[in-house]
């Protein structure tokens, strides 16, 4: 009688079709199996047919295959960043040195790419170099910051000027475009300030190539 009643149990279960993530309940249902089993013969078609279905059962939680691919969304990050604005010092001094003593060749022209940069007379301790004696060894501090650009006087003997006015020492200042910027010489270290503009890409595509593979219409990229 108990091996009857076990093997109406066995008929009537169905045995679910389950997903790989319901492994765990699976497995139970497999632990339970072998448990009722103990007490069937071995030899028996009761306990033979526990095993096929045991068989089927652990076949349906087979993991995923090694072949699968997760597709991640692209990132925001790479829209494309415009790019970041530069700044021009054009030597305009006059060039006299009789103040110095000796001939002394005028500085280059600087153009300021990078966030923050420091002048001064010390290649060693300076970005933009000014090889003029009455140019401290560090003078002062070049920094872009949202879209301007930014002088600080770092205590020099000589001190920085915008046009005519003298900085204060530590002071941030905005230099104006087409201003002049002095450091400590007004024959050899005086220098135009000009920022420059942004220039495209010449590989830039046609307009009717923007339109064929952005599909945007010509008229919604024009003001």
């Amino acid at each position: 009688m108990e091996v009857s009643a076990h093997c109406h149990c066995y008929k009537s279960l169905v045995l679910p079709k389950l997903p790989p993530h319901a492994a765990h309940a699976a497995l139970s249902h497999v632990v339970a199996f072998r448990q009722r089993s103990s007490s069937i013969n071995s030899t028996s078609p009761q306990l033979l047919r526990l095993q096929r279905q045991r068989q089927l059962l652990l076949f349906s939680i087979k993991p995923k295959s090694k072949n699968h691919r997760t597709i991640y969304a692209a990132s925001s990050s790479s829209s494309v960043q415009t790019p970041p604005d530069k700044w021009l010092l054009e030597p305009v001094g006059d060039g006299d040195s009789r103040h110095i003593g000796f001939k002394v060749p005028m500085p280059n022209a600087f153009e300021i790419s990078s966030n923050e940069v420091t002048v001064g007379r010390l290649p060693e301790k300076a970005d933009m170099v000014i090889p003029v004696a009455t140019v401290s060894g560090v003078h002062a501090r070049i920094q872009k910051k949202e879209g301007k650009l930014l002088v600080t006087d770092l205590d020099s003997t000589n001190g920085t000027f915008i046009d005519d006015k003298r900085l204060s020492a530590g002071v941030v200042a905005t230099v104006p475009p087409g201003s002049c910027l002095t450091f400590g010489d007004e024959h050899l270290a005086v220098f135009r300030v000009s920022k420059l503009e942004n220039v495209e890409a010449a590989s830039n595509p046609d307009p009717s190539q923007d339109k064929v593979e952005t599909d945007i219409p010509i008229e919604s990229t024009r003001s």
